[in-house]
């Protein structure tokens, strides 16, 4: 059989299947986030010494957020405008994404520093995903859901 003749069978063939069922759809995005099962998790913490609590309608002040992981990494985020503003530490470059229900978004730079900004925060319930510095590391759920003015 001819290469021309092979790829109009193949493209009849997709013309006549059915669509993806759409729950078969949401069930393959869901498996991509099985991609953090190795990740260490990254806890939220208390910050610095006790203070009075945030009320709901007041936005925290910049590094009044950190979530640790058991090996000792601390990330540390702050609202700035509209940006999340992250501190790695101790110290490392590589990337980090938003994860929200639809999936992780594109990689972001975390510099040798282990800064990162995240702009605009995403709406609603999300989390972060590191990689570099030889770490894997996903926080529990942020929920941002409110507006921030300097």
């Amino acid at each position: 059989m001819r290469d021309d003749a092979l790829m109009e069978e193949l493209a009849t063939a997709l013309r006549a299947a059915d669509p993806v069922p759409p729950g078969l759809v949401e069930m393959g995005q869901a498996i991509y986030t099985w991609r953090l099962v190795d990740a260490e998790l990254a806890e939220l913490s208390p910050v610095g010494t006790a203070g009075p609590l945030v009320r709901a309608d007041e936005v925290a002040a910049l590094r009044d957020l950190a979530f640790q992981t058991e090996s000792g990494l601390v990330i540390e985020l702050g609202v700035s405008g509209d940006a999340l503003l992250g501190q790695l530490d101790p110290p490392a470059e590589g990337e980090v994404r938003v994860v929200t229900g639809a999936g992780p978004g594109p990689g972001l730079p975390v510099d040798e520093v282990g800064g990162f900004r995240i702009s605009p925060i995403p709406p609603g319930r999300f989390r972060l995903h590191f990689r570099g510095g030889g770490r894997n590391v996903v926080t529990t759920p942020i929920y941002w859901g409110g507006t921030h003015d300097e």
